[in-house]
Protein backbone atom coordinates (compact mmCIF):
# COMPACT_ATOMS: atom_id res chain seq x y z
CA UNK A 1 0.00 0.00 0.00
CA UNK A 2 2.67 2.37 1.08
CA UNK A 3 4.57 1.97 -2.26
CA UNK A 4 1.41 2.67 -4.12
CA UNK A 5 0.51 5.93 -2.33
CA UNK A 6 4.46 7.06 -3.07
CA UNK A 7 3.84 6.77 -6.20
CA UNK A 8 0.82 9.47 -6.73
CA UNK A 9 2.87 12.58 -7.08
CA UNK A 10 4.19 11.34 -10.74
CA UNK A 11 1.07 11.62 -11.10
CA UNK A 12 0.39 15.11 -10.75
CA UNK A 13 3.62 16.44 -12.41
CA UNK A 14 2.73 14.11 -15.58
CA UNK A 15 -0.77 15.12 -15.99
CA UNK A 16 0.71 18.85 -15.19
CA UNK A 17 3.21 18.33 -17.91
CA UNK A 18 0.81 16.83 -20.60
CA UNK A 19 -1.91 17.69 -19.93
CA UNK A 20 -3.60 16.22 -22.79
CA UNK A 21 -1.79 12.70 -21.89
CA UNK A 22 -3.90 9.61 -20.98
CA UNK A 23 -2.70 8.46 -17.85
CA UNK A 24 -3.32 4.51 -16.73
CA UNK A 25 -2.51 2.80 -13.18
CA UNK A 26 -1.46 -0.87 -13.42
CA UNK A 27 -1.71 -2.36 -9.41
CA UNK A 28 -2.66 -5.05 -7.23
CA UNK A 29 -6.00 -5.48 -7.15
CA UNK A 30 -6.27 -4.43 -3.29
CA UNK A 31 -4.96 -1.25 -4.20
CA UNK A 32 -6.71 -0.42 -7.02
CA UNK A 33 -9.10 1.72 -4.58
CA UNK A 34 -6.23 4.05 -3.58
CA UNK A 35 -6.22 5.76 -7.58
CA UNK A 36 -10.19 4.87 -8.68
CA UNK A 37 -10.90 8.57 -7.50
CA UNK A 38 -7.53 10.03 -8.72
CA UNK A 39 -9.36 12.84 -11.10
CA UNK A 40 -6.15 12.97 -13.57
CA UNK A 41 -5.95 9.12 -14.22
CA UNK A 42 -7.92 7.95 -16.81
CA UNK A 43 -7.97 4.33 -15.61
CA UNK A 44 -6.78 1.72 -13.08
CA UNK A 45 -6.32 -1.53 -14.21
CA UNK A 46 -5.98 -4.45 -12.10
CA UNK A 47 -2.99 -6.76 -11.55
CA UNK A 48 -2.43 -9.35 -13.55
CA UNK A 49 -2.81 -7.34 -16.53
CA UNK A 50 -5.52 -7.89 -19.42
CA UNK A 51 -4.07 -8.96 -22.69
CA UNK A 52 -5.91 -5.64 -24.30
CA UNK A 53 -2.89 -3.52 -22.15
CA UNK A 54 -0.31 -5.37 -24.42
CA UNK A 55 -2.12 -5.05 -27.94
CA UNK A 56 -2.60 -1.28 -27.63
CA UNK A 57 0.49 0.97 -28.41
CA UNK A 58 1.54 3.42 -25.59
CA UNK A 59 3.73 6.38 -25.81
CA UNK A 60 5.46 5.65 -22.79
CA UNK A 61 5.60 2.84 -20.01
CA UNK A 62 7.24 4.17 -16.41
CA UNK A 63 8.19 1.18 -14.38
CA UNK A 64 8.22 1.92 -10.44
CA UNK A 65 8.33 -1.88 -9.41
CA UNK A 66 10.90 -2.76 -11.21
CA UNK A 67 11.31 -6.38 -10.53
CA UNK A 68 10.94 -9.75 -12.03
CA UNK A 69 7.57 -10.01 -12.24
CA UNK A 70 7.17 -6.76 -14.65
CA UNK A 71 9.89 -7.59 -16.55
CA UNK A 72 8.07 -10.37 -18.82
CA UNK A 73 5.29 -7.46 -18.69
CA UNK A 74 7.68 -4.91 -20.34
CA UNK A 75 8.43 -7.81 -22.42
CA UNK A 76 4.56 -7.54 -24.06
CA UNK A 77 4.02 -4.19 -24.08
CA UNK A 78 4.03 -1.64 -27.18
CA UNK A 79 5.86 1.68 -26.33
CA UNK A 80 7.72 4.45 -27.73
CA UNK A 81 9.37 5.12 -24.33
CA UNK A 82 10.53 3.06 -21.31
CA UNK A 83 11.55 4.26 -17.81
CA UNK A 84 12.25 3.34 -14.83
CA UNK A 85 13.96 4.38 -11.40
CA UNK A 86 17.59 3.58 -9.25
CA UNK A 87 15.83 1.06 -6.25
CA UNK A 88 19.50 1.59 -4.46
CA UNK A 89 19.07 -2.35 -3.64
CA UNK A 90 23.36 -3.05 -3.47
CA UNK A 91 23.52 0.60 -0.82
CA UNK A 92 20.87 -1.02 1.55
CA UNK A 93 22.31 -4.82 1.84
CA UNK A 94 26.11 -2.87 2.10
CA UNK A 95 24.12 -0.69 5.04
CA UNK A 96 22.38 -3.84 6.66
CA UNK A 97 25.78 -5.41 6.43
CA UNK A 98 27.40 -2.53 7.96
CA UNK A 99 29.85 -2.31 5.01
CA UNK A 100 29.05 1.24 4.24
CA UNK A 101 26.45 3.93 5.74
CA UNK A 102 24.69 6.38 3.58
CA UNK A 103 20.95 8.10 3.53
CA UNK A 104 19.65 7.25 0.42
CA UNK A 105 17.54 10.00 -1.17
CA UNK A 106 13.76 9.92 -0.39
CA UNK A 107 12.04 6.79 -2.49
CA UNK A 108 10.10 9.38 -3.98
CA UNK A 109 12.87 11.82 -5.63
CA UNK A 110 14.11 8.57 -6.79
CA UNK A 111 10.83 7.37 -8.33
CA UNK A 112 11.12 10.62 -10.05
CA UNK A 113 13.82 9.81 -11.85
CA UNK A 114 11.98 7.77 -14.70
CA UNK A 115 10.35 11.37 -15.59
CA UNK A 116 13.78 13.10 -16.26
CA UNK A 117 13.28 11.61 -19.76
CA UNK A 118 9.69 13.38 -20.17
CA UNK A 119 11.13 16.66 -18.65
CA UNK A 120 10.31 16.58 -14.80
CA UNK A 121 13.01 16.92 -12.55
CA UNK A 122 12.56 15.10 -9.33
CA UNK A 123 12.81 18.27 -7.22
CA UNK A 124 9.64 19.44 -8.30
CA UNK A 125 7.14 16.58 -7.06
CA UNK A 126 4.87 17.61 -5.07
CA UNK A 127 2.69 15.68 -1.95
CA UNK A 128 1.02 12.22 -2.16
CA UNK A 129 -2.21 12.11 -2.96
CA UNK A 130 -5.46 9.65 -2.24
CA UNK A 131 -8.72 10.98 -3.10
CA UNK A 132 -11.75 9.83 -1.08
CA UNK A 133 -14.96 10.49 -2.02
CA UNK A 134 -17.29 13.11 0.18
CA UNK A 135 -19.62 9.95 0.78
CA UNK A 136 -17.09 7.80 1.79
CA UNK A 137 -15.34 10.90 4.03
CA UNK A 138 -19.21 11.64 5.57
CA UNK A 139 -19.68 7.95 6.57
CA UNK A 140 -16.75 7.71 8.38
CA UNK A 141 -17.13 11.33 10.09
CA UNK A 142 -20.48 9.40 11.59
CA UNK A 143 -18.42 6.71 12.79
CA UNK A 144 -16.07 8.98 14.82
CA UNK A 145 -18.89 10.66 16.38
CA UNK A 146 -20.47 7.99 17.53
CA UNK A 147 -17.73 6.37 19.01
CA UNK A 148 -17.00 9.95 21.03
CA UNK A 149 -14.28 10.44 18.77
CA UNK A 150 -14.76 14.43 18.70
CA UNK A 151 -12.41 17.72 18.95
CA UNK A 152 -8.98 16.40 18.67
CA UNK A 153 -8.28 13.03 18.40
CA UNK A 154 -5.01 10.58 17.49
CA UNK A 155 -5.23 7.38 15.06
CA UNK A 156 -2.82 4.64 15.91
CA UNK A 157 -1.94 2.50 13.16
CA UNK A 158 -1.14 -1.10 14.67
CA UNK A 159 -0.23 -3.01 11.85
CA UNK A 160 3.06 -4.18 10.09
CA UNK A 161 4.06 -6.89 8.01
CA UNK A 162 6.98 -8.24 10.02
CA UNK A 163 7.00 -8.43 14.02
CA UNK A 164 10.72 -6.48 13.85
CA UNK A 165 8.76 -3.41 13.02
CA UNK A 166 6.17 -3.74 15.40
CA UNK A 167 5.94 -2.06 19.08
CA UNK A 168 4.99 -3.95 22.06
CA UNK A 169 0.90 -4.14 22.45
CA UNK A 170 1.99 -3.87 26.77
CA UNK A 171 3.29 0.05 24.88
CA UNK A 172 0.82 0.83 23.06
CA UNK A 173 -1.64 0.46 26.71
CA UNK A 174 1.03 2.46 28.72
CA UNK A 175 1.51 5.44 26.25
CA UNK A 176 -1.82 5.42 25.20
CA UNK A 177 -3.19 5.83 28.91
CA UNK A 178 -0.48 8.51 29.70
CA UNK A 179 -1.81 10.64 26.49
CA UNK A 180 -5.65 10.52 27.61
CA UNK A 181 -6.86 11.64 24.17
CA UNK A 182 -9.52 10.06 22.35
CA UNK A 183 -8.37 7.27 19.74
CA UNK A 184 -8.94 5.38 17.01
CA UNK A 185 -7.43 2.14 16.67
CA UNK A 186 -5.92 1.22 13.39
CA UNK A 187 -5.19 -2.06 11.49
CA UNK A 188 -6.30 -5.30 9.45
CA UNK A 189 -8.26 -7.99 10.59
CA UNK A 190 -4.76 -9.24 12.03
CA UNK A 191 -4.81 -6.76 14.69
CA UNK A 192 -8.63 -6.94 15.99
CA UNK A 193 -7.56 -9.02 18.89
CA UNK A 194 -5.01 -6.54 19.70
CA UNK A 195 -7.32 -3.53 19.19
CA UNK A 196 -9.77 -4.98 21.25
CA UNK A 197 -7.96 -6.01 24.44
CA UNK A 198 -6.65 -2.36 24.15
CA UNK A 199 -9.50 -0.57 23.91
CA UNK A 200 -10.57 -2.73 27.42
CA UNK A 201 -7.34 -1.16 29.02
CA UNK A 202 -8.04 2.53 28.43
CA UNK A 203 -10.49 4.95 29.96
CA UNK A 204 -10.82 7.53 27.02
CA UNK A 205 -12.99 6.89 24.43
CA UNK A 206 -12.03 4.39 22.17
CA UNK A 207 -13.00 3.49 18.41
CA UNK A 208 -11.65 -0.02 17.43
CA UNK A 209 -11.21 0.22 13.81
CA UNK A 210 -9.33 -2.82 13.15
CA UNK A 211 -10.11 -4.80 10.39
CA UNK A 212 -13.64 -2.94 9.86
CA UNK A 213 -12.25 0.09 7.29
CA UNK A 214 -11.24 -0.53 3.92
CA UNK A 215 -8.56 1.29 2.63
CA UNK A 216 -10.97 4.75 1.93
CA UNK A 217 -12.18 4.51 5.14
CA UNK A 218 -9.07 4.38 6.50
CA UNK A 219 -7.50 7.24 4.83
CA UNK A 220 -10.63 9.18 5.45
CA UNK A 221 -10.51 8.52 9.30
CA UNK A 222 -6.80 9.17 9.90
CA UNK A 223 -8.19 12.71 7.56
CA UNK A 224 -9.78 13.41 10.74
CA UNK A 225 -7.24 12.99 13.10
CA UNK A 226 -4.99 15.44 14.88
CA UNK A 227 -2.18 13.17 14.97
CA UNK A 228 -1.28 9.98 13.72
CA UNK A 229 0.92 7.48 15.28
CA UNK A 230 2.41 4.48 13.23
CA UNK A 231 5.19 2.03 12.28
CA UNK A 232 7.02 2.14 9.19
CA UNK A 233 4.22 1.05 7.25
CA UNK A 234 2.10 1.62 5.06
CA UNK A 235 -0.24 3.64 7.29
CA UNK A 236 2.43 6.08 7.71
CA UNK A 237 2.50 7.19 3.74
CA UNK A 238 -1.17 7.15 3.83
CA UNK A 239 -1.47 9.85 6.92
CA UNK A 240 1.21 11.89 4.48
CA UNK A 241 -1.22 11.82 1.90
CA UNK A 242 -3.71 12.65 4.11
CA UNK A 243 -1.94 15.29 5.65
CA UNK A 244 -2.15 14.33 8.97
CA UNK A 245 0.84 15.08 11.21
CA UNK A 246 2.94 11.63 11.90
CA UNK A 247 4.97 10.14 14.31
CA UNK A 248 6.53 7.08 12.62
CA UNK A 249 8.18 4.04 15.23
CA UNK A 250 11.02 2.67 13.66
CA UNK A 251 12.10 -0.62 14.88
CA UNK A 252 14.82 -2.77 12.46
CA UNK A 253 14.45 -0.37 9.32
CA UNK A 254 15.83 3.58 9.52
CA UNK A 255 14.89 6.42 8.21
CA UNK A 256 18.06 6.62 5.89
CA UNK A 257 16.52 4.21 3.29
CA UNK A 258 14.47 7.00 1.94
CA UNK A 259 10.83 5.93 3.49
CA UNK A 260 9.82 8.24 5.62
CA UNK A 261 6.84 10.21 5.70
CA UNK A 262 6.82 12.83 2.69
CA UNK A 263 6.34 16.37 2.74
CA UNK A 264 4.13 16.29 6.22
CA UNK A 265 5.08 17.37 9.70
CA UNK A 266 6.73 13.95 10.92
CA UNK A 267 8.53 12.88 13.61
CA UNK A 268 10.71 10.07 13.78
CA UNK A 269 11.41 7.99 16.87
CA UNK A 270 13.92 5.23 16.75
CA UNK A 271 17.22 3.91 19.26
CA UNK A 272 19.84 5.09 17.47
CA UNK A 273 22.44 3.45 19.75
CA UNK A 274 22.07 -0.05 18.40
CA UNK A 275 24.77 -0.77 16.53
CA UNK A 276 22.34 -3.97 14.82
CA UNK A 277 19.87 -1.63 13.17
CA UNK A 278 19.29 -2.15 10.40
CA UNK A 279 19.00 -5.65 10.12
CA UNK A 280 16.77 -5.81 7.59
CA UNK A 281 15.91 -3.60 4.45
CA UNK A 282 11.96 -4.81 5.08
CA UNK A 283 12.04 -6.94 8.74
CA UNK A 284 11.98 -10.42 10.06
CA UNK A 285 9.18 -12.62 12.15
CA UNK A 286 11.84 -12.89 14.77
CA UNK A 287 14.62 -10.53 15.99
CA UNK A 288 18.09 -12.46 14.22
CA UNK A 289 19.36 -11.93 17.72
CA UNK A 290 17.03 -13.00 20.04
CA UNK A 291 16.44 -9.73 22.24
CA UNK A 292 14.99 -7.03 19.73
CA UNK A 293 15.84 -3.90 21.47
CA UNK A 294 15.19 -1.79 18.95
CA UNK A 295 11.72 -1.93 19.69
CA UNK A 296 12.34 -2.37 23.13
CA UNK A 297 14.26 0.42 23.79
CA UNK A 298 11.57 3.10 22.81
CA UNK A 299 9.97 3.02 26.20
CA UNK A 300 6.54 4.46 26.87
CA UNK A 301 8.20 7.33 28.74
CA UNK A 302 10.72 8.17 26.06
CA UNK A 303 7.97 7.94 23.19
CA UNK A 304 5.49 10.06 25.51
CA UNK A 305 8.25 12.79 25.55
CA UNK A 306 8.71 12.64 22.04
CA UNK A 307 5.58 12.78 20.81
CA UNK A 308 4.79 16.01 23.14
CA UNK A 309 7.88 17.51 21.39
CA UNK A 310 6.63 16.98 18.35
CA UNK A 311 3.09 18.43 19.05
CA UNK A 312 5.14 21.39 20.80
CA UNK A 313 6.98 22.07 17.28
CA UNK A 314 4.08 21.90 15.16
CA UNK A 315 3.39 25.35 13.32
CA UNK A 316 0.34 26.95 14.58
CA UNK A 317 -1.87 25.92 11.42
CA UNK A 318 -0.88 22.47 12.01
CA UNK A 319 -2.93 19.61 13.41
CA UNK A 320 -2.57 19.23 17.30
CA UNK A 321 -3.65 18.19 20.38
Amino acid sequence: MGDVVLTTPLVRALAQRYPQAEIHFLTKAPYVPLLAHHPLVKAVHAWPPRPELGQQRWEGVIDLQKNLRTLPLRWRLRYRCFTTFPKENLRKWLMVRGWGWWRLRHVVLRYGEALRPWGIRPEALGPLEVHVPSAVRGRVQAFCAAAGLTGKWIAVGLGGTYATKRWPIAYWGELLQRLQAPVALLGGAAERSDAETLARQLSQPVLVAAGQLDLLETAALIAEASLLLSHDTGTAHLGAAMGTPTVVLWGNTIPEFGMEPWQVHHANIEAMHLACRPCSKLGYAVCPRGHHDCVRALTPDFVAAQVSAFLASLPHQAKGL
